[in-house]
């Protein structure tokens, strides 16, 4: 007799069906194949290429690293890189809009992807609202805060009870927000073509005030005070935990790849040289910035504008430094909005939320109702709330998002066979096989080891970033002591999980020595979500309990993904073999022939022992 199973049971069940790999590749869509290489690579720069350098920069370098926060930017570049190589490898394989929330959809399955896809949604929404503020105070700065001061007195003030408001209705921020939505509804060529117009006159603006940095500067300014290292290697670390938040948004290519005209060919490539030209541009425009003013004179709002202001005849580049500084936080940020409406077509059209944000409008090929969505929602935040407030959220889809998509390539490239029992065998490198880690481990080359091995990986990096933030709270040497264990946990384990070879997937691009890439992407981005606020975490909370009801609610119902209960109990097993990524056929059959004997015959040869015993 079959025990009829609790919702509780019927809902994990649905949680974790998959999206069908060969689904996720196909290139038909209602949406308009129209972008080029060139039009991805100046989305993704103007994305990245914001306030993280013409605001941020001046904080890392006062604050924390002085002079050698171009050290702290490089570092940022460096670990951007192997996130960076995660999203490579996924945009050559699955060429659909939604960027993480797809790539889990296929490797994790529905529950953690709408975690991904519902948290990203709301950093967009944040981000738009955030950087319309920044542009905002930036024109209000300039005009001497005639604007804000014409609004109160015509249209009164917020209320003071709560600190959440801001003082007056910023409505130049709804302005911009509005003049961009209405940008985007001409159509994603056109839109993305203006991008890229305004995204080279940005970067011509910073590179101009970058040369006339190193024009007026001088290299006493690196040796003044305490020197190119005033903080120490440790400064250079925590401004590089600061400048991390500059590089985010070179994810958002894979929003646009349903719109992309070559997306297997273009997305890596755009996503690389998007992402190389803006690290190559913020260590110069660091080393510039410092070299034009003494770090501890830096005006931390506005630094390039304010940098130029004591330089005789330097009125040209102060005038260039506001024209990129109000490009970078006003005109090209229509990249955050254009992401919106395409996250949530990707979303509705899985069923995971309501189907009417699926409906492209045929004339422009636009998802109408969530660029509405997005512009209404981030024109109320941007209009009420004050800027520091929004921003405390800001980065937090991003970094849940970028954890995922490394637990998303490690699973794909080592465990996609995890379904099969813990004792099937796996494939070890030609060191590790021969040599004297296989004697010492014996059994390692199976399932049951790399799950352990990867799941104490995961722990160790959650360890490592609890102690850090919370245990370490001074300079002593005995807390540092703390950090013993979990150091150890994540070089064993870490260390093993390289014994392992990684599958060849068909039609996907491998980056170079795996798994350092998925692995260090985890570890970094678990630290970088360790030290956000409190607040944060408790506002992330909120958004995501209001996501899960809807989740459950509506999703679990509507969802167009199929689990093995969706199907007759004749075609059960077709089902679960089904469920499983579409790779496995395709890379037993790749495998030789003795490991593919070996393979799907051990099994059965172990049964027909027991039966004969």
């Amino acid at each position: 007799m079959v025990r009829d199973r609790s919702w509780i049971e019927l809902l994990g069940a649905k949680a974790i069906r998959r999206k069908s790999l060969t689904e996720a590749q196909s290139l038909d869509t209602p949406l308009n194949r129209c972008l080029s290489v060139w039009h991805l690579t100046f989305f993704g720069v103007a994305h990245m290429a914001g306030a993280g350098i013409y605001v941020l920069s001046g904080t890392v370098i006062k604050e924390y690293a002085g002079p050698a926060a171009s050290l702290s930017f490089t570092l940022c570049a460096i670990a951007s890189l192997f996130t960076g190589m995660c999203y490579v490898e996924f945009a050559s394989l699955v060429p659909k809009a939604g960027s993480s929330y797809t790539y889990t959809y296929c490797v994790l399955g529905e529950l953690p992807a709408f975690i991904v896809g519902w948290t990203m949604l709301l950093d967009y929404i944040l981000s738009m609202a955030t950087v319309a503020k920044a542009f905002s105070g930036t024109v209000d700065s300039l005009s001497k805060q005639k604007i804000s001061n014409f609004v109160s007195a015509n249209l009164g003030t917020l209320p003071k009870a709560w600190s959440i408001f801001d003082e007056t209705w910023d409505l130049l921020a709804v302005g911009l927000i509005l003049v961009l939505a209405l940008l985007l509804i001409g159509g994603a060529k056109f839109s993305m073509s203006v991008n890229a117009g305004l995204s080279t006159a940005q970067l011509l603006c910073l590179i101009t005030a970058t040369v006339a940095c190193f024009i007026y500067g001088s290299l006493d300014n690196w040796t003044a005070g305490s020197g190119f290292f005033p903080f120490g290697g440790v400064g250079v670390v925590e401004g590089a935990s600061i400048a991390m938040f500059a590089f985010s948004g070179f994810e958002s290519v894979g929003s646009a790849a349903e719109e992309c005209s070559n997306p297997k060919r273009d997305l890596p490539r755009a996503l690389l040289a998007s992402l190389s030209a803006v690290s190559v541009v913020y260590v110069v425009a660091c080393l510039g910035l410092s070299f034009v003013q003494p770090y501890w004179k830096l005006n931390v709002a506005a630094p390039f504008v304010v940098a130029f202001s004591g330089h005789p005849g330097a009125k040209w580049a102060e005038v260039t430094a506001a024209v990129g500084t109000l490009l970078a936080t006003g005109a090209t940020k229509v990249t955050g909005l254009f992401v919106v409406p395409r996250l949530m077509y990707a979303l509705a059209s899985d069923g995971v939320i309501f189907g009417a944000f699926a409906n492209v409008n045929e004339r422009v090929q636009v998802p109408l109702l969530g660029l509405a969505f997005g512009a209404v929602v981030s024109s109320v935040l941007a209009l009420l709330f004050r800027l520091n407030f929004l921003a405390e959220m800001v980065s937090m889809g991003t970094l849940v998002s970028y954890c995922f998509i490394g637990v998303d390539l490690f699973v794909l490239r080592y465990l996609h066979f995890a379904e099969l029992p813990g004792d099937s065998p796996v494939q070890l490198r030609a060191w590790a096989a021969n040599g004297f880690l296989a004697r010492c481990v014996p059994g390692l080359a199976r399932v049951r080891w790399l799950r352990r091995l990867f799941l104490a990986f995961l722990l160790g990096c959650v360890w490592l970033a609890t102690t850090l933030s919370v245990i370490i709270k001074g300079t002593q040497l005995w807390r540092w002591a703390f950090l013993a264990p979990p150091g150890l946990a994540l070089i064993f384990s870490g260390a093993l999980l390289t014994a392992f070879k990684p599958y060849d997937v068909p039609g996907m691009y491998m980056s170079p020595g795996l798994p350092l890439a998925p692995l260090l992407a985890v570890l970094i981005n678990v630290l970088l979500l360790s030290r956000l606020s409190i607040r944060s975490w408790i506002r992330f909370f909120c958004w995501l309990f209001l996501g899960l009801l809807m989740y459950i609610l509506y999703g679990v119902k509507h969802s167009k993904a199929k689990s093995v209960d969706d199907y007759p109990d004749s075609n059960q097993d077709k089902a679960v073999k089904d469920s499983r990524p579409d790779v496995i056929g395709d890379q037993l059959a790749d495998t030789p022939a003795a490991d593919k004997d070996k393979t799907t015959s051990e099994p059965e040869n172990e049964e027909k022992k027991q039966s004969e015993t």
